[in-house]
């Protein structure tokens, strides 16, 4: 008897968790996804119930915040967690244009930031010895960042050598 009632108690919780997850609840409503053009960032606009208050939040904020996670459904919070994660890889910089200067073995790269549309003219050794601008490339430019940085110290204490310093 006492299996029976547990059985019994079992499958009434379970019962109830399958209406409760199939109970179409007053939760938000994800409207529009769009990228800001002002900060770069990609923003969601949300219909809030009961009164229909809307809003627009990044997807980043989103994401984190328990109490718009808890209105929202599961393709929903999978979709803004995929959208928030790949954002977070997407590199923050990336070269525009690489120019020579007077001298023969050095250059000046042209980066330009997708955040705040700002671009930094630099060499590559100044790039190579700040992590964190290396950092916010991707691993292919930031290689190659790497390897001009490398190329352009390699000719420099070939030139001292040479000159006997």
């Amino acid at each position: 008897m006492n299996q029976k009632t547990s059985w019994d108690h079992w499958l009434t919780l379970m019962f109830k968790d399958f209406m409760t997850e199939t109970d179409p609840k007053a939760g938000y409503e994800i409207l529009h996804i769009y990228e800001c053009k002002k900060t770069g960032f990609t923003k969601a606009t949300i219909k809030i119930p009961p009164r229909g208050t809307i809003i627009e939040k990044n997807i980043r904020d989103i994401v984190i915040e328990n109490e718009f996670l808890e209105n929202l459904d599961k393709k929903t919070i999978r979709t803004l967690t995929h959208i928030a994660t790949m954002e977070y890889l997407n590199p923050d910089y990336f070269i525009v244009s690489q120019k020579m200067t007077g001298e023969a073995d050095n250059c000046i790269l042209e980066i330009k930031s997708n955040s705040d549309y700002k671009t930094i003219k630099k060499s590559p050794t100044e790039i190579s010895k700040d992590k964190t601008l290396v950092a916010r490339f991707n691993s292919i430019e930031a290689n190659r960042i790497g390897y001009m940085a490398g190329v352009l110290e390699t000719v420099m204490e070939y030139d001292a050598l040479k000159q006997g310093i």
